[in-house]
């Protein structure tokens, strides 16, 4: 019988499992070796639940593996699971990210299972005004302001933010660059 057996895959690929050994008896339907395309490597990412809005189609990701800290990885989320996944415990999103082939062309491969640290990058603001968040004043109204020093006294400017993420925003219009901002309690006489 085995003579006259062809196993023929399904895609070009690379075998990463064989789950059975010669003589073993398989039902029908079980799958017992793991094909896989590794010519575009993926990377599973899993984000809590709260963080969701940070996994979106198109977002570009900076990866850098473990076993490579010396090295930028660059690619896109190119899925986003429509359902909570349970891991640890945790509601989690699990996401997709394709390596940009540019960025894959590396001397040095990459193996199946290897762990990273991935930056998922939701917007660039690239030649702008940036402020230490500690700056901004909230106005009310989804205003800001911003006490720029002027003469030795701080004067409050109403600013637009644009990007912000946990230590800096961008300012779009109301501070100018090489301006000196307070990050401190100001009292203004009103």
């Amino acid at each position: 019988d085995l003579e006259n057996t062809t196993l023929t895959a399904p895609m070009d690929g690379t075998i990463t499992a064989v789950t059975a050994d010669v003589g073993d008896l398989l039902q029908d339907g079980v799958s017992f070796i793991t094909l896989e395309d590794l010519s575009e490597p993926l990377i599973e990412v899993y984000v809590d639940e709260s963080d969701m809005a940070s996994l979106a189609l198109g977002y570009e990701c900076d990866v850098v593996f473990d076993a490579l800290p010396d090295v930028m990885f660059t690619g896109k989320i190119t899925h986003v699971d429509p359902t909570i996944s349970e891991v640890a415990g945790m509601n989690v999103v699990r996401g997709v990210i394709t390596l940009d082939p540019e960025s894959f062309a590396k001397p040095q491969g990459l193996t199946v299972g290897m762990s990273a640290t991935v930056d998922i990058i939701g917007g660039r603001a690239e030649n702008a005004v940036l402020v230490p968040v500690e700056a901004l004043r909230d106005l009310g109204d989804g205003k800001y302001g911003v006490f720029v020093i002027e003469n030795g006294q701080p004067v409050l400017h109403e600013v637009t933010v644009g990007l912000q993420d946990y230590t800096y925003a961008e300012i779009k219009s109301g501070v100018n660059a090489g301006d000196t901002v307070s990050t401190g309690i100001t009292e203004v006489a009103q």
